[in-house]
C-alpha cells in the first residue's frame, strides 16, 4: 500500500535524507518494499514474479540505491539474516522458508501460507463480525510471537508492526510476519509512521522492544476501532503532535474497547519507552482474562442478550431430554436417586416393515425418513403432554404420569397412539420416490409400575425400568399394522374412567415371558371397522 499514511513527512526526514542507504522490507504474499531515506518519498512497492500481477520494472528499485557495491552489501546482508531467520520456529510467528535471489532481481521471500491473509483484511470486512471468542487468541497469539522475537540472543526487533503484518490462518490463529530484516536497522529507524513512536520519528532511538510495544498499542486500536489510526486527519500535523510531549497526541480510546485492554494500550503508547510494558508483561495479563474481558463494548449488550438466549434454549433442551427435577438436580451436580411410580401409561411403537426399508435405502434416506417421522411424533407428544423416553432405531418410546401426576395418563397415550398412527401414514418413505408409499407403524401401550432414575455418568441416560416396560413392548410387537394393542391393565384404566373410548378384545393370546394374556384393541376411526 502506498499512501501518505506511510510516507515520512519532509519534516521529520531531515536527518534521514542525509543517509544514501536504504531499507529492505517484505511484506504478505510476496510483496517487496524499498524504502529509498534519501528522497522522503516512502514506501514504493514491487509485486514479486509469484504474484498474479506483472512486475514493476526492476531498475525502478536498483535506480533508488546508490552503487552497486551499495546493493550488493544489502543482498549479502539479506542472505545472511534469512538464513538466521528461517531457524526460527514457534507457532506464533510466520516461518521463512527460504528465499529467492536471481542477478538484477528483487530477492522474493518465501514464507508460510496463510489462507486468511491479514489481520488488517478481516478487520476491514464489514461482513465479519469479530466478537471476544476471536479477539482474545488473536491478541495472545501475537503477543507471544513478540515474546519469543525479544527473547532471542540477541533480540529480534518487529520494526513495523502493525496488522497488515499479522497474518491469519483457516482457524483463525494470527502469526507475526514481516520481522526482523537486518536491513531496517541501517537507516535506524523504520516502520510505517503513523505506528511509530515518538522516539523514533524524532532520531532519538532505533527501533526497540519498547517501540515495538508502541506499535502494539496503536494496532489495539486497529482492533477495536477496525480503522487505521488518525483517520481523515493530515498525517504530517498528526506525527508533529505525536512527538510533541505538551499534546501527546494519541488514537482515542475506542468505546468498543474493554477497560482491561484499554489499559494495556494506554501503557503502550506511554511517552515515556521506560514505562511501556514488555511482551512478557502483556502475555501474563491476557493470560488472566478470557473472552467476556475483551468482549468489544457494543457487543456487550447483545452478547449478553444471545447468552440468555443460549441458555433458554439449553434449558429448553435439558428439559426434551430430561424430567425438570433431574435436570436441575444434574445442574447443581446432586446425586440422582431412584423414583418409584405408582401407575404409569407406556407407549410404544415400530415401523412395519423397516428392516425391507432399510435394506432399499440408503442410510442417508433412512435417517432422513426417521427424522421426518420423529419429528411429527414428537410435536404430537408435545400437544398430548407425553414424556419422550427416547428412540431406538425405528422404536418410539413415550410414557405419561410420570413427570407430573396425570390423573388421564391412560387416555392420553391413547389418543396420542391414534395421531401418531395418522402422521406416520402421511410421512413418505423416501421423498424422492414417492411411489414407495407411506410410512406404516404398529402401536402398543401398557399400565403400571416403574421406577425412573438416570443411569450412567457418560451421556447419562433418563429411563424407566421395571416389568411393565417389558409388558409394553410386547404390545407393541404383538400388534398390527395400523392397530392399536393394549393390555388388559390398560384397558381396565380405560373402561372404568374414560368409557368413551370403544375398546374390543382380542381374546387370550401368548405373550413371551407372560404366558397366556388378554389383550384389546383401541378403535382407531380412520382404520377400524
Amino acid at each position: 500500500r502506498s499512501s501518505d499514511l506511510e510516507s515520512k513527512p519532509p519534516a521529520l526526514a531531515k536527518e534521514s535524507n542525509k543517509s544514501s542507504t536504504g531499507s529492505f522490507d517484505f511484506s504478505r504474499s510476496g510483496n517487496f518494499s524499498a524504502f529509498a531515506a534519501g528522497n522522503g518519498s516512502g514506501k514504493a512497492s514491487y509485486q514479486s514474479s509469484f504474484d498474479a500481477n506483472p512486475m514493476i520494472k526492476k531498475n525502478t528499485l536498483l535506480n533508488k540505491i546508490r552503487g552497486k557495491d551499495e546493493y550488493s552489501k544489502l543482498k549479502s546482508d539479506f542472505v545472511t539474516e534469512m538464513r538466521q531467520l528461517s531457524k526460527l520456529r514457534h507457532p506464533c510467528i510466520t516461518t521463512v522458508m527460504g528465499a529467492v535471489i536471481d542477478r538484477g532481481e528483487e530477492p522474493m521471500l518465501i514464507m508460510e501460507f496463510m489462507q486468511l491473509g491479514s489481520m488488517y483484511d478481516l478487520l476491514h470486512n464489514e461482513s465479519m463480525a469479530i466478537e471476544g471468542e476471536v479477539i482474545l487468541p488473536i491478541l495472545r497469539d501475537v503477543v507471544q510471537g513478540l515474546r519469543f522475537l525479544h527473547a532471542y540472543d540477541p533480540p529480534v526487533i518487529h520494526g513495523d508492526l502493525k496488522s497488515q503484518n499479522i497474518l491469519v490462518d483457516s482457524k483463525l490463529r494470527a502469526k507475526v510476519a514481516d520481522f526482523g530484516l537486518s536491513q531496517k536497522k541501517r537507516v535506524g529507524a523504520t516502520g510505517t509512521p503513523l505506528w511509530m513512536a515518538p522516539e523514533l520519528l524524532l532520531g532519538k532511538s532505533t527501533n526497540s522492544v519498547s517501540t515495538d510495544c508502541f506499535s502494539f498499542g496503536i494496532m489495539l486500536y486497529e482492533i477495536y476501532s477496525r480503522k487505521e489510526p488518525y483517520e481523515g486527519e493530515d498525517p504530517q500535523l498528526v506525527l508533529q503532535q505525536v512527538c510533541n510531549p505538551e499534546i501527546n497526541k494519541r488514537p482515542p480510546i475506542p468505546p468498543t474497547c474493554p477497560p482491561k485492554i484499554s489499559a494495556i494500550m494506554t501503557e503502550c503508547v506511554h511517552m515515556d519507552p521506560e514505562l511501556r510494558p514488555s511482551f512478557e508483561e502483556i502475555d501474563d495479563r491476557l493470560k488472566r482474562l478470557d473472552v467476556d474481558s475483551v468482549e468489544p463494548g457494543l457487543n456487550i449488550i447483545s452478547m449478553q442478550i444471545s447468552k440468555q438466549s443460549r441458555d433458554r434454549k439449553n434449558e429448553n433442551l435439558l428439559l426434551e431430554v430430561f424430567p425438570k427435577k433431574i435436570a436441575d438436580a444434574l445442574k447443581e451436580g446432586r446425586k440422582i436417586e431412584p423414583e418409584h411410580h405408582e401407575c404409569v401409561t407406556i407407549y410404544f411403537s415400530d415401523i412395519v416393515g423397516f428392516t425391507n426399508i432399510s435394506s432399499i435405502l440408503t442410510p442417508m434416506k433412512v435417517s432422513d425418513m426417521l427424522d421426518r417421522l420423529y419429528m411429527k411424533f414428537d410435536d404430537l407428544s408435545r400437544q398430548h403432554d407425553v414424556f419422550k423416553i427416547e428412540t431406538i432405531g425405528d422404536a418410539y418410546m413415550a410414557v405419561t404420569n410420570l413427570v407430573h401426576h396425570q390423573e388421564d395418563h391412560a387416555l392420553r397415550v391413547a389418543q396420542f397412539a391414534r395421531d401418531t398412527i395418522k402422521a406416520a401414514a402421511e410421512t413418505l418413505i423416501d421423498v424422492d420416490k414417492p411411489d414407495l408409499g407411506y410410512v406404516n407403524i404398529r402401536v402398543g401401550f401398557n399400565s403400571g409400575p416403574v421406577v425412573s432414575n438416570v443411569v450412567g455418568n457418560r451421556n447419562p441416560k433418563f429411563t424407566i425400568i421395571g416389568d411393565t416396560v417389558n409388558c409394553a413392548a410386547r404390545m407393541e410387537s404383538n400388534s398390527l399394522p395400523l392397530k392399536i394393542h393394549c393390555s388388559d391393565a390398560s384397558a381396565l384404566i380405560l373402561k372404568e374412567k374414560h368409557p368413551e373410548i370403544p375398546l374390543y378384545s382380542r381374546g387370550s393370546i401368548p405373550i413371551k415371558g407372560k404366558g397366556e394374556m388378554e389383550t384389546f384393541w383401541v378403535y382407531n376411526n380412520d382404520h377400524d371397522t
